[in-house]
C-alpha cells in the first residue's frame, strides 16, 4: 500500500484530502507545520508527499530541499495558493516532481499523485546508459560522471531519463511539459532552467556542452557520441 503524507496547515483540506486518498486505498498522514513534516518523512517514510508552501516553523521551500537530498525517490507534490511563475521555478529548483495551485479538484489530485507512483514504479527493468564518461542506471536512479555519482534532483533525472530514451532524437518543449510536468502551465524557463543545471553537473564545460545539447525553438536532444 502506497504512503502519502500530506502537509499543510488548513484543517479543511488536510480532511477533504486525507478522505479521498483513504477511498483510493493509500496509506494516509499528515501533519501541519514544516518541522513536523520532516520528522515525520524520516520515520514514515512516504511514497509521495504533498506540501504546502506556506507552514509555520520551516516553508514548504525548506522541507522540499531537505527531503530531496535525503529522500531522493520521494515524489513531492507542491499544494500552494502561490501559482506565480517564480514560486514554481522556486519549488522545481529545490526538488519538488509536481505542483497543483489552491483551490484544486481532488480527483485532478489524486490523479497526480497516481502518476507519480507509476513513475516510481517503472524503472524496475530498463537497463544502465552510458555516454562520455557519464553513466546513468535507471534503475537505481542513480548517476556517475568519471567514476563519481552525481546527485540529481528528482526531476533533473526524470528530464534525462526520458533523453536518454530518446536518445538523438529532439524532445520539443511540449513532450518536457507532457511527461515531466503534466502541467501546462510550465513555461520554457522551467525547463532551460533544470537543462542548465543537469549541464553543469555532467557537462566538463556548461556553456559548450557536448551532449546535453539545445535545438534552437524546438527543445534539447541527448547525444550519445560528443558533438564537435
Amino acid at each position: 500500500m502506497a504512503r502519502i503524507l500530506i502537509v499543510d496547515d488548513e484543517p479543511s483540506i488536510v480532511l477533504a484530502v486525507r478522505d479521498e486518498l483513504a477511498f483510493e486505498g493509500f496509506h494516509v498522514d499528515s501533519v501541519g507545520d514544516g518541522e513536523a513534516a520532516v520528522a515525520r518523512a524520516r520515520e514514515f517514510r512516504p511514497d509521495v508527499l504533498l506540501l504546502d508552501l506556506m507552514l509555520p516553523a520551516l516553508n514548504g521551500f525548506e522541507v522540499c530541499r531537505r527531503l530531496r537530498r535525503e529522500l531522493p525517490q520521494l515524489w513531492i507534490i507542491l499544494l500552494t495558493a502561490r501559482g506565480q511563475e517564480a514560486d514554481r521555478v522556486t519549488g522545481f529548483e529545490t526538488g519538488a516532481d509536481d505542483y497543483v495551485t489552491k483551490p484544486f479538484s481532488l480527483r485532478e489530485l489524486v490523479a497526480r499523485v497516481k502518476v507519480g507512483l507509476r513513475r516510481q514504479q517503472g524503472q524496475a527493468s530498463r537497463p544502465i546508459h552510458t555516454f562520455g564518461d557519464i553513466q546513468v542506471d535507471l534503475r537505481a536512479r542513480q548517476v556517475s560522471r568519471a567514476g563519481l555519482e552525481v546527485g540529481l534532483t528528482r526531476r533533473e533525472f526524470d528530464i534525462l531519463e526520458l533523453l536518454v530514451g530518446r536518445a538523438g532524437q529532439v524532445v520539443n518543449r511540449d513532450e518536457f511539459c507532457d511527461q515531466i510536468w503534466n502541467d501546462v502551465n510550465v513555461t520554457p524557463r522551467v525547463i532551460d532552467t533544470h537543462m542548465a543545471s543537469l549541464r553543469k553537473k555532467l557537462e566538463a564545460d556548461p556553456n559548450n556542452p557536448k551532449h546535453l545539447l539545445s535545438v534552437r525553438g524546438v527543445g534539447y536532444k541527448l547525444a550519445l557520441t560528443p558533438s564537435p
